[in-house]
């Protein structure tokens, strides 16, 4: 018998043979001890809220299940500040806003849980100026969008974290023409370019333009015709990393980590305190 004729003669019983040593093991982990997971962005335009959730296993792919009757305070420079009202389940509410170059606390406890706390604080508006825009044709024949540009102002000696994206007033046909804030496809065009994206914002650092006045310009895919504003928000360094992990993880091919925490700058807990603020400009050839 020829060697291939051999092959193929036990090619079929080695096969039989694998699929027969087939083990399937069964993983007994233990539960995850109790962990308030809080998430929470800052910025001096909305009030302060908090939202207060429970911990859960790796494999799970639920959502966080709302953790009741939680108590929630913030802090600024140590002082207390006020206690958050819970609105809805998990979801807590302030009456104050917080304030540009300010640090705060956020201290949260709960029946059953350790308590947790974070801290950030807001990071100076941007300085944008030098805006300028101009009609371009788009793909489609007669219609004309936009190409602008601004200048970025960076702050010297610190680290700075950004994040770019663009809206259009327009109104809801399918729901009696209730008024809202369209988001508009912002290109950045070379020879600068996002270091990652996010839905609708581009995200990047000061790492190659630190202390300097950088000029983004950009495409807006929004007729020519009509006003697009652009938000240029200065974000502190945990949303930047928070966020910038999520986008990784959103592409990674690990089936056991698309539930797990992808960023942790809570104390005693699992979650996000980040901050933000934003310049807004008006923008229209």
């Amino acid at each position: 018998m020829s060697p291939l004729t051999n092959l193929q003669y036990w090619l079929p019983v080695l096969m039989i043979l694998l699929a027969g040593c087939e083990t399937v093991v069964e993983l007994n982990l233990p539960e995850p001890e109790p962990t308030l997971v809080i998430n929470s962005v800052l910025n001096p335009d909305s009030l302060f809220a908090v939202d207060v959730s429970a911990n859960q296993t790796i494999f799970s792919n639920q959502a966080y299940k709302p953790v009741e009757n939680a108590a929630v305070q913030v802090y600024r420079a140590g002082q207390y500040v006020e206690e958050l009202q819970e609105v809805s389940k998990g979801r807590h509410r302030g009456t104050r806003r917080p304030q540009e170059l300010q640090p705060y606390e956020v201290r949260v406890s709960a029946p059953g849980y350790p308590s947790a706390r974070a801290t950030t604080e807001l990071p100076a508006v941007p300085v944008l100026s030098e805006v300028s825009a101009t009609k371009v044709p788009s793909s489609s024949p007669g219609f004309f969008i936009v190409e602008a540009s601004l200048v970025l102002t960076d702050v010297a000696a610190q680290e700075d974290f950004y994040y770019v994206q663009a809206y259009t007033p327009d109104v809801d046909r399918s729901n009696n023409n209730k008024p809202y804030n369209r988001y508009v496809s912002l290109t950045l065009l070379s020879p600068f370019e996002a270091e990652f994206s996010m839905e609708v914002r581009s995200f990047f650092s000061d790492r190659l333009f630190n202390g300097q006045a950088l000029k983004l310009r950009f495409r807006l895919e929004n007729s020519a015709e009509k006003t697009t504003y652009v938000r240029v928000a200065r974000v502190s360094k945990a949303y930047y990393e928070y966020v910038r992990a999520l986008e990784k993880q959103s592409y990674g091919d690990n089936i056991l980590i698309s539930s797990a925490p992808v960023a942790n700058n809570i104390q005693n807990g699992l979650g996000l305190l980040g901050s933000y603020t934003a310049s807004t400009l008006a923008i229209k050839p």
